[in-house]
């Protein structure tokens, strides 16, 4: 006999079991570009021991199952793992990057039930003592999600069970971000059964790597004994947003103030502002690249950006009659002796 003490002890292990490891990658899996396909139908009378598991970069399936007497089982396990390259405008040209996705989904139908079977083996001393089966049904099936922004297992499990008939669906996603499309993950598991004198376990546990187990966000934990029928649909999703890039403005540090800024939040130094260094590197990730454009400085010095030499501009010359109306709006009078290069010599005008 199993005390209420074992049997929480018991359950509290499944838990844990069905648990991921709350990181980023599968630590069973690893990324290989592939597509899988598994489809059984089975029916028959004796002993089953099953065991199937399939794995990606960031999802698992489990499913086990054995006992004796007789079944009818019919099993559908898809899998994929895939990358698909894209290409973004940076303004200042294309560039291209790579997303992957993966994918576990699982359907089956079984119908068990239990009774003592025997099989002889050979033709010898197991010939006259036939070896004897007598198992009673245990079935599980576990989905996982090991991505951070996930970070969800769900579980189902059947034991000690005179029989049972289950429909089951498992769909586990994963879908890298792009540049301009969040990522997704999924986990899903759909439970329709009628359980004969078992034992039945369903739980979710949803937490990340901070709390694991310890404090999860989502915690259900359900066990049935005897017989029931049961129906249930468990569905977790979540999304992650492409990490946008850190943009460098050309006066980061003058916003509030140089001076009252942390050394760790200055993007620039004096140095790097006075000379225009940090300009000219917001400008080639603005995608700025007309640097031929002028700019005037108040005294009327032309200033190309490509390096060129500064040009002065030059004062247009007066004219003898400019130069007169000129002084008049001063208010000057008397005789004026004016140097031109018209005549050889000076000559007197009278203002």
């Amino acid at each position: 006999m199993i005390g209420i003490r074992d049997a929480g002890t018991v359950i509290l292990m499944l838990l844990l079991l069905a648990a991921p490891c709350w990181a980023a990658e599968n630590p069973d899996g690893y990324y290989k570009k592939h597509e899988h396909q598994f489809a059984q139908d089975v029916s028959g009378d004796g002993f089953v021991m099953v065991k199937q598991e399939v794995n990606t970069e960031t999802l698992q399936l489990q499913n086990y199952m054995h006992g004796s007497g007789s079944m009818d089982m019919a099993t559908l396990i898809n899998s994929s793992q895939k990358s698909h390259r894209y290409k973004y405008f940076t303004g200042t040209g294309w560039e291209s990057d790579s997303s992957k996705c993966g994918n576990i989904t699982l359907k089956e139908q079984n119908e068990m039930s239990y009774a003592p079977r025997s099989f002889a083996y050979g033709t010898g001393y197991y010939e006259r003592y036939p070896v004897v089966y007598n198992s009673k049904l245990k079935e599980k099936t576990c989905g996982k999600n090991y991505q951070k922004e996930v970070g969800t297992s769900m579980h189902h499990q059947i034991e000690y069970a005179e029989g049972f008939v289950k429909d089951i669906e498992v769909n586990l996603d994963c879908k890298g971000h792009k540049k301009d499309a969040k990522g997704q993950g999924l986990v899903e598991m759909r439970i329709d059964e009628d359980v004969t004198e078992g034992v039945v376990h369903v739980g979710e546990l949803m937490t990340n790597e901070e709390y694991g187990w310890k404090k999860p966000l989502i915690e259900i934990d359900e066990n049935y004994v005897g017989s029931f029928k049961i129906k249930k649909n468990m569905k977790v999703t979540a999304s992650k947003a492409y990490p946008k890039d850190d943009e460098d403005d050309w006066l980061t540090c003058c916003f509030g103030g140089y001076g009252g800024i942390d050394d760790e939040n200055k993007k620039w130094g004096e140095e790097e502002i006075f000379n225009c260094t940090c300009r000219q590197v917001a400008w080639d990730k603005s995608g700025w690249s007309n640097l031929t454009q002028e700019q005037y400085t108040s005294d009327k010095v032309k200033v190309s950006l490509e390096g060129e030499q500064p040009v002065v501009e030059e004062e247009p010359e007066l004219t003898i009659e400019e130069l007169l109306e000129m002084l008049r709006e001063k208010g000057y009078e008397g005789n004026v002796t004016i140097d031109s290069n018209e005549t050889t010599s000076g000559n007197t005008t009278l203002v």
